[in-house]
């Protein structure tokens, strides 16, 4: 029986499109805030985009290697390469909570705004 005639492994595989297809939509929606904002209007896109997309692709990747057990691990197979490249960009990018705290901040200031609420020189936000 092949791997991906196993319910479990369809679950997985399941599972792993709609990561993707999360990931490349925030990843869409932020190149599209760019364009009609510019980079710093839509620094909370790209805040989010540096913290979900790695976590998503990471799962998708642990999945894999799941699935395919201890080759998936092997130096010869391309998933221990693609999880290695996926924990050194995170790595590199920065600690996940900066960027968290990033889209906490601003999306506590447009709530703020939208209820009329000014808080400038009252708060470090």
């Amino acid at each position: 029986k092949y791997l991906a005639e196993h319910g479990s492994c369809q679950d997985m595989i399941a599972d792993s499109a709609a990561d993707l297809e999360a990931a490349r939509l925030l990843t869409l929606s932020c190149a599209s805030a760019i364009d009609e904002k510019g980079a710093r209007g839509a620094r909370d896109k790209i805040a989010s985009i540096k913290v979900s997309v790695p976590e998503l692709t990471s799962r998708v990747v642990d999945r894999a290697i799941q699935i395919h057990g201890g080759a998936g691990v092997c130096q010869d197979f391309p998933l221990a390469r693609a999880l290695t490249g996926l924990r050194t960009l995170r790595i590199a990018d920065g600690p996940d909570a900066v960027h968290r705290r990033t889209v906490a901040r601003i999306e506590i200031k447009k709530t703020l705004k939208k209820m009329g609420i000014d808080i400038s020189g009252k708060s470090k936000l």
